[in-house]
């Protein structure tokens, strides 16, 4: 005769169930509050897994942040006043392929470089341990020198870092040096031709976070400083801007400029030598001493989430605010501010009939004429207004989504350049 065994009744099941989950959630708030054992490594390996989880998934690179609905109809220079218009040739970049492209004022193509980071890094780049493929790599600046050559950045989509490296190429688009850091956002040049640059490092912390660092070049590539940017502001009287990191992009420094020596006495709280950034995610533009390595100035102001933050010849800053425009015509706009008084003394804005929005990216450039040049990224549209805000010159990107008309690549921060700056043989590629 077998012997019945005793099983548990259903209530203490549940009541031995709900006092494990219970159980669980209360060391997990302690784990979470106080970070303590376990809690570090399964945050890492949380996040860890999540960015692999991106990382692997299928995605279309025309639902990407590097495609964007056009606000106009058609395309190429749609707007060319031959009066007002500054002449000359301007290079831009486009998400829809790797390359650089240098346009004439009637919207053809004169040069192109092909610059795709698999040809770059043909063999395994050494700080990239699995790169996304080409298809989600962009170019996001290139300078361009006289002769042809170019300084251009490496930037992916769906990475982290999403900053992939520098290389400087010849006029045929042949290499001639790279640096393998994680190089994002911009790179200038100084009158002296040293090179200024930003990377990104991840600092293990209570909270991982990237921060960004301003790297200086010789021109021939060899690394010449590396600073901090949390460590300049940390050395400085605006250490409390960084105090409580909370994020992992607490900086997202979008811009590096050097003050040359040229138009240095214009703006007297500053010296030679000094360079701006804009930590876009802290809402601020500041100035940094390489020497001293300390942040001498920041502010905030009347923009949101800025890019591309100039130094002007008559002594104010030229930027682009993406999200702080209040009124009519959109949230962007273009400013011109004195860094003494804070004083607005120019701004291009959008209308009813010509809304202006772009809310990443984005750039401008004072032109010799008076004229700004205007670089609205996430549509692909490139135009040139008066100091009265009249647009006299006006390019859409021709380079659309294969599946819809109305979506266009990305374009990253044209510049214009007078003919004769230029000293190589165009490869007329449309001709």
């Amino acid at each position: 005769m077998s012997q019945k065994t005793n099983s548990p009744s259903p209530l203490l099941i549940i009541y031995w169930i709900s006092s494990i989950v219970f159980l669980s959630f209360i060391l997990g708030t302690l784990f979470y509050e106080f970070k303590i054992w376990p809690y570090g490594s399964l945050r890492k390996a949380y996040a860890a897994a999540r960015a692999w989880k991106e990382k692997l998934e299928p995605v279309d690179r025309y639902q990407t942040g590097f495609f964007g609905p056009s606000p106009r109809q058609g395309s190429g220079v749609l707007e060319f006043n031959q009066q007002k218009a500054y002449k000359g040739y301007t290079v831009f970049t486009s998400s829809h392929e790797q390359k650089a492209f240098l346009l004439s004022m009637e919207g053809q193509i004169v040069h192109e470089w092909e610059i795709p980071f698999s040809k770059v890094w043909s063999s395994s780049p050494p700080h990239i341990k699995v790169p996304n493929s080409d298809d989600f790599v962009v170019l996001a600046k290139a300078h361009i020198y006289p002769n042809g050559d170019l300084l251009v950045i490496h930037q992916s989509m769906n990475d982290t870092p999403y900053g992939y490296g520098l290389a400087r190429v010849d006029k045929n688009s042949q290499v001639i040096w790279k640096y393998p850091y994680y190089v994002h956002h911009d790179v200038t040049v100084g009158n002296d031709g040293k090179i200024y640059t930003l990377t990104q490092e991840l600092v293990r912390d209570n909270i991982d976070w990237y921060d960004d660092f301003i790297i200086v070049l010789s021109p021939d590539g060899k690394e010449l400083k590396k600073l901090s940017v949390a460590k300049a502001f940390r050395n400085s009287e605006y250490s409390g801007t960084i105090e409580n990191i909370r994020n992992w992009d607490p900086l997202h420094t979008n811009a590096v400029e050097v003050l040359n020596e040229n138009i240095a006495d214009k703006f007297p709280l500053f010296k030679k030598g000094q360079v701006l950034i804009s930590p876009r995610n802290l809402n601020a533009i500041a100035v940094v001493d390489l020497e001293e390595e300390k942040v001498v100035w920041a502010t905030t102001g009347a923009w949101r989430q800025q890019h591309d933050p100039d130094f002007l010849p008559n002594g104010n800053i030229l930027l682009f605010d993406n999200k702080g425009h209040i009124g009519e015509g959109g949230k962007s706009r273009v400013m011109e501010i004195n860094p003494k008084t804070m004083e607005i003394s120019w701004q291009y804005t959008g209308d009813q009939d010509n809304i202006f929005d772009s809310p990443f990216g984005s750039s401008q450039q004072r032109l010799p004429n008076g004229n700004t040049l205007i670089t609205q990224t996430q549509f692909g549209r490139i135009f040139e207004v008066t100091s009265d805000q009249k647009i006299v010159w006006e390019f859409m990107s021709p380079f659309r989504s294969p599946n819809d008309e109305q979506i266009v690549g990305t374009v990253y921060q044209a510049q214009r350049f007078k003919p004769e700056f230029f000293k190589f043989k165009f490869n007329l590629v449309n001709e």
